[in-house]
């Protein structure tokens, strides 16, 4: 009498536990359905205004609806996006992210000329640690005792850091290096993980652009 009933409470435990998995199994996915949207707007949003931020002429076309997926050099992802102004190319966007940061992988967005020269460089998404790493990545407008009650500046917020790549192409050979490394570029002491990790995404956005920028050229466009 005692085992059967043991195996009565069994049974109805398992069944109980099978009822509220399934329960939790229908809310996970309603949630999800219902946050899918929101989520999928939210980067389509940040996506368009990266897009806009990278300093490049005004365009009449959707550049990540005709983005295109290319390897890196160095074996990474990268995302080619043109801009065009009446079916000619204006300039590039190029996505891509390094995975060597030391919070995690550090994903960058940079803007060329149509001839692959930098225009801006956005780092659009981070794990790195605040007020080491971060100052390597984000671009805020920060207030001082100097500028406490001026507004903040239109346009790209500066970065030291992001704002050295402008203005410069990256060779098909090229082998960049921060300063502590024996390089020429500029790194934030206590970062150097992070400095070298969105010095390399530039670099491989660079060259893969340069790999495959005549794709986009073709026929003018």
């Amino acid at each position: 009498m005692k085992n059967l009933r043991e195996n009565e409470n069994v049974v109805v435990l398992g069944v109980f536990l099978g009822i509220t998995a399934l329960i939790s199994a229908l809310v996970l996915a309603l949630v999800s359905q219902l946050t899918a949207k929101p989520i999928a707007e939210m980067k389509k949003k940040t996506m368009q205004l990266s897009l806009k931020q990278l300093a490049l002429p005004d365009f009449d076309n959707a550049p990540d609806k005709e983005a295109k997926k290319f390897g890196t050099p160095a074996g990474w992802k990268a995302e080619i996006m043109p801009f065009r102004q009446k079916g000619k190319v204006t300039g590039f966007a190029v996505k891509t992210a390094s995975p060597d940061g030391y919070g995690g992988p550090v994903e960058i967005m940079a803007g060329f000329t149509p001839e692959g020269t930098i225009t801006a460089v956005l780092v659009t998404s981070h794990k790195e640690t605040p007020g080491l790493g971060s100052k390597v990545c984000e671009r805020k407008f920060r207030k001082t005792i100097f500028n406490f009650f001026e507004p903040a500046p239109a346009g790209l917020p500066p970065n030291p850091r992001l704002d050295q790549f402008k203005g410069k192409t990256v060779p098909a050979a090229a082998s960049w290096k921060v300063k502590r490394d024996g390089g020429d570029f500029d790194f934030v002491t206590g970062a150097t993980i992070t400095s070298r990790a969105v010095l390399n995404a530039v670099s491989e956005a660079g060259k893969t652009l340069a790999a495959h920028k005549a794709e986009f050229l073709k026929g003018g466009k």
